[in-house]
């Protein structure tokens, strides 16, 4: 899979060490994690997930690289976060380099791209604290809506869906991304 800058490819067992130093890195921990420090067995253990995901239903985790340098940017796609959600919901996490450049939405319109294509989810759902600003302009941009919030880490984490009919704003800012 592939967008106008990055290369996307499924995250394995033998990746641990790449995705860990992700789940480890300072800025990508802030939200996604809630500032916690995880061990690599955590990190094992969403691997293996993302790849059950891939098994039953086409989608799953995948690790971003820059087209033309190769460089690790982050991670983007789908798991089951079972403190907010029982159905994977959408994540994109790159390192604070790499943001403010639009990819977040190039990663998260990418992994929409590919389960739209699949048939893998009807409803796309993510979530949010609501003080991360950047990622919420994220998701708004690409078509999710506000359906709830709950108590998080940092306040409230808003709770979002991206309705098949709705998907048609990410559609139009579509990178090209063939299997």
């Amino acid at each position: 899979m592939h967008s106008e800058r990055l290369t996307y490819r499924p995250v394995a067992l033998a990746d641990l060490d790449a995705f860990h130093s992700l789940v480890e890195d300072e800025h990508i921990r802030r939200y996604m994690m809630d500032g916690n420090v995880f061990p690599p067995s955590w990190s094992a253990g969403h691997i293996r997930q993302s790849q059950e995901l891939f098994d039953r239903i086409g989608v799953g985790l995948w690790l971003a690289h820059d087209k033309r340098s190769g460089e690790l940017v982050g991670f983007c796609g789908f798991l089951v976060l079972p403190e907010v959600h029982d159905q994977p919901e959408l994540v994109y996490a790159l390192r604070e380099r790499f943001t403010g450049a639009g990819l977040a939405t190039e990663m998260a319109t990418a992994s929409i791209t590919e389960a739209r294509s699949r048939n893998a989810l009807g409803e796309i759902l993510a979530s949010v604290d609501g003080v991360n600003r950047a990622s919420l302009r994220v998701l708004e941009k690409v078509g999710f809506e506000r359906v709830g919030a709950r108590p998080g880490a940092f306040g409230d984490m808003l709770l979002l869906c991206l309705r098949p009919s709705s998907s048609s704003r990410a559609r139009a800012a579509e990178p090209s991304v063939p299997s």
